[in-house]
């Protein structure tokens, strides 16, 4: 815990101009189709399971690093979060009809969890 306590505000640094990066991107008005319109009305509602759902996954992680003895790693959250985004734009992008895109988010995103465990037990025998 003490190493992560270290690299904490420079991952806060990172996430606050990630999104400072994010916001001015956006500001740029394109022509964008009405195809590409409900992708990203889609993906602005998923995302928020997204965001509920990874702050569990962290803090499960952390306990599970803690119980077993090894150092915490944050890298597999971080690469379940930009897993679970690419795949959830890719369905919106495809026209896969997402009923509730917020319950969506955060099922692809336990699977990925999931599957992580899964790969870390066969790995780490």
């Amino acid at each position: 815990m003490e190493t992560f306590s270290l690299f904490l505000p420079i991952i806060l640094i990172a996430v606050v101009v990630y999104f400072i990066y994010r916001y001015y991107k956006n500001k740029k008005t394109e022509y964008v189709s009405l195809d590409d319109e409900n992708a990203i009305a889609l993906w602005k509602k998923a995302r928020w399971g997204l965001y509920i759902i990874i702050p569990f996954i962290f803090i499960f992680d952390i306990i599970n690093n803690d119980m077993t003895g090894s150092k915490p790693n944050i890298v597999p959250t971080i690469v379940n979060f930009f897993l679970t985004r690419y795949l959830i734009k890719l369905m919106s992008k495809k026209g896969v009809n997402i009923g509730y895109p917020k319950l969506a988010a955060a099922g692809v995103s336990l699977c990925i969890f999931i599957g992580q465990i899964v790969i870390g037990l066969y790995i780490g025998k």
